[in-house]
């Protein structure tokens, strides 16, 4: 059965948004072939309700929710009453947060990735993410302008979360995000596709540690978790940014390479890390729910406690024996390449969205 989904967000500009963007563009055609027919809106206009299904993304709406919502409810709600079907698509990078005020209006609402725990949704979690609320309060980290998410009301509403697709299946090759830019002047797939290089985990690698990254945030609680992993790893490296060539082939000379939370858990580095060969370590992700899901500790990457109380041990025992970790790169990389430019990328990728509009039209919880 043919559908024609219309989806509203804003143009290409930055790299969430062509991560959103990237599967859908990049298997266009071969979800044509199954029926779903996909046109992006960039403004409103009276054919964006004429559709079977109705997307709106987050990224609509610039700016901070609390300035945009005497407008984004009132549209939101017209929409519904002229659409067969509404989807919403949070695409806020923190798995912290949602739209309470949104949630009770549609019928699904979907993030990038959701707390395990969806009670977490009913509290107020300060700096608006579980682990900066951890680090407020086992340390006392203060926010220069603290920020407290929205508790969802009704628990009821909380079966309508689900999560969508992360910002791994865009391209994260050196030019990459380049490329992808490129699609609004020259609307070509394979721009959208990701990357196809990757560097065997065997190669040789005369780092042992990579920490390259950003320790400066608006929050404080952001910013700690980041910073303390800078001074506990600078006998390996210094986290100090250097150019992009230099630090793409930093991390193709690592054996491992660290990758913490930022605005969100699952960071672009992470999908740089499988590109590298490099053996992933993070802090512990089980609290979060994600797809594709590449976070498989001791297989497909290695966890660290969020209060750094084992990281020493597991960076020593990683070098101590490296050859003996080889395999979680090797898993880790296969799964990224599985979902991404596989054998049957295209297919699961097409696959998956299709079970999330039939489950949708199911109306199951």
């Amino acid at each position: 059965m043919s559908r024609t989904i219309h989806i509203l967000t804003r143009p290409l500009e930055d790299q969430n948004v062509r991560a959103f963007w990237a599967p859908l563009l990049a298997n266009k055609r071969l979800l044509a072939d199954s029926g779903i027919t996909i046109r992006p809106f960039e403004t409103t206009t009276p054919a964006l309700t004429d559709c079977d299904t109705l997307i709106i993304t987050s990224s609509f709406w610039r700016g901070p929710w609390t300035e945009r919502r005497g407008d984004a409810i009132p549209f939101i709600e017209n929409c519904i009453r002229k659409s067969r079907q509404l989807l919403y698509f949070d695409r806020a990078s923190t798995s912290g947060t949602v739209n309470a005020d949104v949630l009770p209006l549609v019928q699904r609402y979907y993030k990038t990735n959701l707390l395990t725990d969806r009670s977490l949704y009913q509290q107020e979690l300060y700096g608006l993410r579980q682990f900066t609320d951890y680090y407020h309060r086992k340390y006392g980290i203060i926010d220069p302008a603290p920020a407290l998410s929205s508790p969802v009301r009704d628990s009821k509403d909380l079966a309508k979360l689900r999560p969508s697709w992360n910002t791994a299946l865009a391209n994260y090759s050196l030019l990459g995000p380049r490329l992808s830019a490129l699609y609004r002047k020259m609307p070509l797939a394979w721009l959208m596709k990701p990357s196809t290089r990757f560097c065997a985990p065997s190669a040789d690698r005369s780092i042992e540690v990579s920490c390259r990254m950003g320790t400066t945030y608006k929050y404080e609680t952001v910013a700690y978790q980041r910073r303390q992993l800078a001074d506990r790893l600078a006998r390996f490296r210094k986290a100090d940014r250097i150019s992009k060539i230099i630090y793409f082939q930093e991390l193709r000379d690592s054996k491992i390479v660290t990758s913490p939370f930022g605005f969100s858990e699952v960071n672009y580095k992470d999908f740089e890390t499988f590109l590298s060969g490099a053996i992933l370590l993070k802090p512990d992700m089980s609290h979060i729910e994600t797809y594709p899901d590449f976070y498989e500790d001791g297989k497909t990457y290695v966890s660290h406690n969020w209060d750094f109380s084992d990281l020493d041990e597991k960076i020593e025992t990683i070098l101590d024996d490296y050859p003996s970790f080889l395999h979680i790169a090797e898993a880790g990389q296969e799964l990224y390449r599985r979902h991404t430019v596989g054998p049957q990328a295209a297919e699961r990728f097409v696959s998956y969205f299709s079970d999330l509009l039939a489950e949708a039209d199911s109306g199951s919880n």
